[in-house]
Parts: C-alpha cells; sequence; structure tokens
C-alpha cells in the first residue's frame, strides 16, 4: 500500500481515488494524533516545570534558613570563645598579678588570709 503524502494529493487533486481518500484520511488522524501526544507532552513538561520551581523556591528558602542560622550560630561561638578566652586570661593573670605584687600593695581581702604569727 502506497501512503499519499499531503503534496503528492495536492499535486494531483484530480486524479484521488477512493482508497487514496482513505490514505489522506489514515494520514490526517495520524497526524492529529501525533498534535494531540506533542501537546499532551508540552503540558506534562509544563507541569514538570512548575513542580520542580516550587521545589527550587522552598530549597532556596531552607538554604537560606540554614545559611542565616550557621552564621547565627558562628557569631555565637565566637562571642562564647572571647568570654571564655577572657576568663582564662584574667584567671592565668591574677596569680601573677598577686605574686609581683609588694605585701603593701596587695588588697586588704588577702591579707585577711596571710598567716600570723603569734609570739609564744
Amino acid at each position: 500500500m502506497h501512503i499519499i503524502t499531503v503534496s503528492e494529493a495536492a499535486d494531483t487533486p484530480a486524479q484521488i481515488q477512493p482508497d487514496s481518500v482513505e490514505d489522506i484520511e489514515r494520514l490526517l488522524l495520524t497526524s492529529a494524533s501525533a498534535i494531540q501526544r506533542v501537546l499532551a507532552e508540552r503540558d506534562a513538561l509544563r507541569s514538570r516545570v512548575d513542580t520542580l520551581e516550587r521545589e527550587l523556591t522552598l530549597l532556596r528558602q531552607q538554604t537560606t534558613l540554614i545559611h542565616d542560622s550557621y552564621r547565627s550560630l558562628t557569631t555565637e561561638y565566637i562571642t562564647h570563645f572571647r568570654l571564655i578566652d577572657s576568663a582564662v586570661s584574667n584567671l592565668f593573670r591574677e596569680p601573677a598579678e598577686s605574686a609581683e605584687a609588694s605585701p603593701a600593695e596587695q588588697p586588704a581581702e588577702a591579707a585577711a588570709f596571710a598567716p600570723h604569727h603569734h609570739a609564744a
């Protein structure tokens, strides 16, 4: 069976025979079916793109939230680290300073804890 293309049918319209009209009808039906499939695929792809865009927007929001949380956590960590560093520095500095100071320069609290010598 020879399928007549649309261009062949247009070239010889006077010579169309009944079985060639059926071929044209089949060709038109096949073409219409192909167009419907293409349109359905297009609609499915559009739907998929919409879904992916929504997911991407959600992922961007989550990424921003995570980024902001890490920045906040890092800032808090640095603040605590500085406080601990300062406290440790002060802890080791105080005994050294009090050992270097003369007894007259020591605070009254330090004198209160000094051993008293009693004459017997």
